[in-house]
């Protein structure tokens, strides 16, 4: 603006007619032409410095808005990567959260092959064990077969001497005195055998099973497995009550029963356990440490199964010992 102002003012300067004093000074015509020439140079100068100036305006004033245009263009880049920055930490965040999850996801898919090869462990175990049972449940059958008949031929012959024992009582009867107080015959236990009430006869035969009133247990415990209401459990209780009145060939062939419709029961080491001892009870010392052997290997867990293990330990001793002792005796009489 300075510069405009400055071409201005020399303008009129030099455009200004030549006054009264310049002409009485004494210039000549050809002076005021050089001078008017001059100053027509002057003015084209002052036209082209102007001209430049206004382009120069004009120059500054685009360059002032490709500027502001420029600015703007950079605001807009600054802010597109500051929204790319922020989106990149967003991403990295994610990633590194994904990152955590996958090792998480990891440690639980070891757990789980962890899990998956105790689970193949244990099935081995399971079907070993079960296997173990079949083969001792097929012998079971077998013994079982071979002692009921025993049992059955036993029976009968104890039904034979009962009846000749009946005809001598009989005779004897005839004879005693007729104040004399007869004898009374064994009694069956009866019971309302009522289907339709199973489930109360079942309570019942437990609470005369806790009363310790075995016979008339046994018989409920006895017709609810006949009438297959839980039959495995009530063959099961039928042969304990049989067992606690000493009647070990009853309380055998109930074991047996109950044994050869469900094997998998959490009484089970409890069965085994008392058909041991019933069989040592009826002196059958075979199938007495048959059974202990048979416990001790399939319920090893179990307090009947450790009962087991400790009776066969000292039997085992026994037999070592009462060998040693024959050896010393036989090398002494040497």
């Amino acid at each position: 603006m300075r510069l405009t102002y400055l071409l201005c003012l020399m303008g009129g300067v030099l455009s200004a007619e030549p006054s009264a004093f310049d002409l009485q000074s004494g210039a000549t015509k050809q002076e005021l032409g050089a001078l008017k020439s001059s100053n027509k140079n002057l003015q084209g100068i002052i036209t082209t410095l102007k001209g430049q100036t206004d382009a120069l305006l004009q120059s500054q004033e685009g360059l002032k808005s490709v500027f502001e245009g420029q600015g703007v263009k950079l605001k807009e880049v600054s802010d597109a990567l500051n929204t790319h920055d922020q989106t990149l930490k967003a991403l990295k965040s994610t990633q590194d959260m994904q990152g955590n999850l996958l090792k998480e996801q990891s440690s639980l898919i070891d757990a789980l092959k962890s899990q998956v090869e105790a689970n193949k462990k244990a099935l081995t175990q399971l079907d070993q064990k079960l296997n173990d049972m079949n083969g001792v449940l097929t012998q079971m059958n077998s013994d079982f077969a071979t002692k009921l008949q025993a049992i059955q031929t036993s029976i009968e012959e104890q039904a034979r001497l009962n009846a000749k024992k009946l005809k001598e009582i009989a005779r004897l009867a005839s004879t005693t005195p007729k104040n004399a107080t007869p004898l009374l015959p064994l009694q069956e236990v009866t019971f309302d055998k009522n289907p339709a009430k199973r489930q109360a006869i079942a309570k019942e035969a437990l609470d005369l099973y806790h009363q310790k009133h075995f016979q008339e247990a046994q018989a409920r415990f006895a017709w609810l497995g006949e009438t297959h209401y839980k039959p495995a459990y009530h063959y099961y209780m039928a042969g304990e009550s049989a067992y606690m009145q000493k009647n070990y060939k009853d309380a055998i062939s109930f074991y047996k029963k109950s044994a050869l419709i469900k094997d998998k029961t959490n009484y089970m080491p409890v069965l085994l356990w008392h058909t041991a001892w019933a069989f040592k009870f009826l002196g059958d010392q075979n199938n007495h440490y048959k059974f202990l052997r048979s416990l001790s290997r399939l319920y090893p867990e179990s307090d009947q199964g450790k009962r087991a293990l400790n009776a066969l330990d000292k039997e085992t001793n026994t037999k070592k010992d009462t060998h040693g002792n024959a050896s010393k005796s036989t090398g002494s009489n040497h």
